[in-house]
């Protein structure tokens, strides 16, 4: 039986809304049937959830041409997304020009590079690098798992994983996790991690 096209355009846009946290331009902007399942296949699930996915990652970057075979150091913080635009984001230290700090995105499956930072030169390069053979980007799904674990003890809006960085103080020297945001009603909580996964910091703000 076929459908009539109104009803099928109108469940096509009731999809793109859900999925898009009420995002009204892609309701509107009518998907090929060839692109619409492509497009399910990479938000199916949680990208911080999928440790196999997020440990290929990782890989992919250690076997960038630029890469292959280095000792890498990152700047500062790894920042890993879910949610409508699965990510991941972080600045690398030119292996062969120390001064040199380039910001790499991981999207669709692919690394590529963005732009070069801006630095300073009152910034303290190597107080803010970190060996990128430290992080396992998998370990970036445990996080998340315990995040949502403590969002749903708290009775938090959203409990989907949806943000999670690794992230190094510079004057204290201390890398950690750092999460989300709990959003309850009334009330909000900041929870962070060591590397070890245990609990660093659950307090209300």
């Amino acid at each position: 039986m076929r459908f009539p096209s109104k009803l099928l355009i109108l469940c096509a846009c009731l999809s793109a809304f859900a999925l898009n946290g009420c995002n009204q331009s892609d309701a509107h902007t009518p998907i090929p049937a060839q692109s619409a399942q492509a497009e399910a296949e990479i938000v199916q699930g949680n990208f911080l959830e999928n440790a196999e996915a997020l440990q290929a990652a990782e890989t992919a970057l250690k076997n960038l041409p630029q890469f292959r075979g280095k000792d890498l150091m990152f700047f500062e913080n790894i920042d890993f997304f879910s949610g409508v635009r699965p990510r991941i984001e972080l600045d690398i230290q030119d292996p062969n020009r120390p001064g040199k700090i380039d910001h790499y995105l991981y999207e669709h499956g692919k690394w590529r590079y963005t732009d070069t930072m801006r630095i300073t030169p009152e910034v303290n390069i190597p107080a803010n690098l970190s060996p990128l053979a430290m992080v396992r980007f998998a370990d970036a799904a445990t996080i998340a798992a315990k995040w949502a674990e403590k969002a749903r003890s708290v009775n938090a809006v959203i409990t989907e994983p949806y943000y999670v960085s690794f992230v190094l103080l510079e004057k204290q020297q201390k890398r950690f996790w750092h999460t989300a945001t709990l959003e309850a009603v009334g009330k909000q909580y900041y929870l962070s991690f060591h590397l070890n996964g245990t609990v660093w910091e659950f307090k209300k703000l």
